[in-house]
């Protein structure tokens, strides 16, 4: 449609241009053919006039030439001997020629038989008489004024198409955006033309933009039925077994290791009738509000709501002693708590610590922890137990802790090992590194020491270091893309984001479009507005982004929609035994269902058997990671083995 409305202006345009010159044309044509006529006229009056001559006298003539004069339209005839005049005939008196709307003109014509005598001829000129005279001036008006409303027509015609190609450009370079990928409508586009084309657009896209964010609520429902508890909004016992059972197996071999609690409060639901259901739910709204704030203190503590009035607490990588410390801390902050009627704060709560490493089963670790609840309990008053079998572990204090992870620091830094992420056809997409430190008897994973980096705020040489190296091993590996795995205190630091540019500038395009950078999804939902410069920064570059522990907590899934997030990996509490767990499955495929409408693909991290991996790949994962593919190897090891294949 575009194209005809310009061909159409087009020809209108050259249509009337043709019609004005033809018109110009056609006065022109009358006026000259006027004016040779009229000279052709003249000289053959001239001629006749010679040739009488010769014969005649100048008296006889006067006779034929006075009928002769109506014929040529001459006004006056004048022969002259040089300056003498021979004889003088007129049509009309004088005050004729003087006549304003007449126009004559005069030729002066020599006669070649009879020299020194020359016939002058004064002659009406039909043209300009009839220009100037009242049908010509009205003609000429109207014509004109039509040749103007054409002009003004034309004028307003090419003004109303400029608005109207302007206007269909906007509809037509919004149709491009939105065939590119976006989805939202932003300002306005009433100008845009046709007006019915762009409402129906916008229409259509405010559905769209409704059922996506319908679908992101259903994508936290399901996510929220996945891993919470409906009354307290805690995690669910379903999720926290999960989770703990994921610790227990220990993918990677490094002797994982923590602390399970479980606070035991009355049962509050007997005390509905006599106080109201009203004063309970905010009790028990103080009470859990009183177990966050103490809890989620520590990175990748997990506190649900297990039984009634059961709460479980799983601390991965922590010790006995911090555990005892926290059990010491809720108690004295009872006292804090409004008091209630038929409720003793002095026998409020109860807490059981049990200490678990891997190997153990998850039955036995809750069994363990609940039969020192029951200790708790019997013990009377607010009090805390131990499980039996349980020694006292003091573990590694800040100031040991400081010492080891400097020491790894001015050593080079932490030991690299490498994941390969698979595709569906066995391809590798990209490798994950892992960091670990060697503390002289065992390794320590990342997941145990990075809470500690944090605490000690050793994130911003920490993650120099760590880019640094990666990048370094980058040129080693020319073909590998390689996800590094950054912190996203550092990474918000104004200080980080400027020395990452002048790394990145010193790296090659090629290099950085293998640059993979890795964030927890909680860390991605909580900081979501302050990214928004640092992911765009990070695309300039060519670098990739990947969000991790997709699942682990209940966020919602827009940030799909506004980053340029490349890989999407689930928690591999998520996935240890989807086979067995429809819920599981129903936020897979919601989480895929959002990713749809965008180049985002979702991958599986920690695949350990091949019933999970069928059913991911059924479910449509573009990939999988975990032992399933391949265990984690140091990164200095045969590099040719990196480039293999693996059978899935």
């Amino acid at each position: 449609m575009r194209l005809t409305t310009k061909f159409s202006a087009f020809i209108t345009l050259l249509s009337l241009l043709a019609m004005i010159l033809m018109l110009v044309g056609c006065a022109f044509s009358f006026i000259w053919l006027s004016q040779q006529r009229v000279e052709t006229r003249m000289q053959t009056l001239a001629t006749e006039v010679d040739k009488a001559l010769a014969s005649q006298s100048p008296q006889e003539i006067t006779q034929w030439l006075t009928r002769m004069m109506p014929v040529v339209n001459a006004e006056q005839v004048q022969l002259l001997n040089g300056d003498t005049l021979v004889f003088s005939l007129a049509r009309h008196e004088n005050p004729m020629l003087e006549d304003e709307p007449n126009r004559f003109v005069q030729f002066d014509l020599p006669l070649t038989h009879s020299p020194g005598l020359e016939l002058r001829v004064v002659v009406l000129d039909p043209a300009k008489t009839l220009f100037r005279s009242f049908t010509g001036t009205y003609t000429l008006v109207v014509l004109f004024t039509v040749v103007a409303i054409m002009c003004v027509l034309l004028v307003m015609t090419n003004r109303w198409l400029k608005r109207r190609w302007r206007d269909m450009e906007q509809l037509e370079a919004r149709a491009d955006r939105i065939l590119t990928g976006e989805r939202h409508s932003q300002g306005d586009h009433a100008a845009e033309w046709p007006p019915k084309a762009s409402r129906a657009i916008d229409a259509l896209l405010g559905d769209l933009q409704e059922a996506g964010e319908q679908r992101l609520r259903i994508d936290t429902l399901i996510r929220t039925f996945a891993a919470q508890d409906p009354r307290t909004g805690l995690n669910n016992r379903l999720f926290f077994d999960n989770q703990l059972a994921t610790l227990l197996e220990d993918q990677e071999d490094v002797g994982t290791h923590g602390v399970v609690m479980m606070v035991r409060l009355p049962d509050l639901d007997m005390l509905h009738e006599t106080l109201g259901p009203t004063l309970v739910e905010e009790y028990l709204f103080d009470l859990i509000n009183m177990l966050s704030t103490f809890v989620l203190r520590y990175p990748g503590a997990l506190l649900a709501r297990y039984f009634r009035s059961d709460f479980a607490v799983l601390l991965p990588h922590r010790t006995l002693k911090e555990a005892n410390s926290i059990a010491d801390q809720l108690i004295n902050a009872v006292d804090s708590l409004p008091p209630m009627r038929m409720v003793d704060r002095d026998d409020l709560i109860h807490i059981g610590i049990s200490a678990w490493r891997s190997g153990q089963s998850v039955s036995q670790v809750m069994e363990n922890v609940e039969m020192a609840t029951r200790r708790a309990t019997l013990q009377g008053g607010n009090s805390w137990s131990v499980g039996e079998g349980n020694t006292l572990d003091m573990g590694r204090g800040s100031v040991r802790w400081r010492t080891l992870l400097e020491n790894t620091l001015n050593r080079g830094g932490p030991r690299l090992y490498q994941k390969p992420a698979v595709l569906l056809d066995g391809k590798v997409h990209h490798r994950e590194l892992l960091t670990r430190v060697f503390d002289g008897d065992k390794e320590v994973v990342s997941a145990e020491f990075m809470p500690l980096v944090l605490q000690l705020g050793m994130t911003d040489s920490w993650d120099r270091q760590l880019v640094a190296r990666i990048a370094a091993l980058s040129e080693m590996w020319p073909d590998e893309t390689l996800a590094l795995p950054v912190n996203i205190d550092s990474l918000l630091q104004r200080p980080f984001q400027r020395w990452l540019q002048k790394l990145l500038l010193q790296c090659s395009k090629s290099q950085r479009k293998r640059f993979l950078f890795e964030l927890a999804e909680a860390d991605v939902c909580q900081h979501i507005s302050r990214l928004v410069p640092v992911f765009h920064m990070l695309t300039a570059f060519g670098c990739r982004i990947a969000v991790v522990q997709a699942g682990l907590t209940v966020v919602s899934s827009a940030y799909i929609k506004q980053f340029p997030i490349e890989v999407i990996k689930l928690a591999p509490g998520l996935v240890r035994n989807i086979e067995r767990r429809t819920e599981n499955q129903l936020f897979v495929q919601s989480l895929l269902e959002v990713c749809k409408s965008s180049p985002t693909q979702v991958f599986a991290a920690g695949v350990r058997t091949r019933a999970e991996w069928q059913t991911l790949s059924g479910l449509g994962v573009s990939g999988g990671q975990g032992d399933l593919f391949a265990p984690s190897l140091p990164v200095n090891s045969n590099v040719k083995k990196h480039s293999q294949r693996y059978r899935i």
